[in-house]
C-alpha cells in the first residue's frame, strides 16, 4: 500500500492548527467550503467539490483533542474508498507547531495517485495559512 506523507511547518499554537482539521469551519477555511463536518469519532464528514459527481465522504475513525484526527473515506472516486486521511498536530523541542498529513492505503502508485499527491501539496498551505492567518482562503471555493 501506498501512503502520501507531508509535513507542513505552521506558525501557530497547536490547538489552532487542530481546530483547522477538526472542525467544520477549519475544513471550510482551507479544503473546500462546501464541508459538512467532521463532529467527532463515528461521525460522517462530506467534502463537496467542484465538477464531482458526489461528495468526498469520511467516518472520522480517530480523535485526540489538539494532536491527532483520522478519517477513513467510505464514498468518493473508487481509488479513494478505504484510503485513510490523519492529520497528526506536533511541537518540536524548539516550540515550532507542525502538520503531519498522512493518505495512506492507496493500492497502486499509478493511476491517479501522483496527481493526487500532488494536489494535496497544493492544498495543504492553504491549511497552513488558515492556522497562521485565522483568514478562511480554501483551495475550492465555490
Amino acid at each position: 500500500m501506498a501512503t502520501i506523507l507531508l509535513r507542513v511547518p505552521v506558525d501557530s499554537e497547536p490547538t489552532t492548527a487542530y481546530e483547522a482539521v477538526a472542525t467544520t469551519q477549519g475544513v471550510n477555511g482551507w479544503w473546500s467550503n462546501h464541508t459538512q463536518g467532521p463532529a467527532g469519532v463515528g461521525s460522517t464528514m462530506k467534502v463537496g467539490l467542484p465538477d464531482a459527481p458526489m461528495t468526498f465522504d469520511f467516518e472520522v475513525t480517530d480523535q485526540t483533542p489538539e494532536s491527532r484526527i483520522r478519517w477513513h473515506c467510505v464514498a468518493g472516486p473508487p481509488e479513494w474508498i478505504g484510503t485513510d486521511i490523519g492529520f497528526d498536530v506536533q511541537t518540536d523541542d524548539d516550540g515550532q507547531t507542525s502538520v503531519l498529513f498522512s493518505h495512506d492505503g492507496w493500492q497502486t502508485t499509478e493511476e491517479s495517485f501522483p496527481f493526487i499527491a500532488y494536489s494535496w501539496a497544493q492544498i495543504l498551505p492553504r491549511l497552513k495559512k488558515l492556522a497562521e492567518s485565522g483568514s478562511p482562503n480554501p483551495y475550492f471555493d465555490f
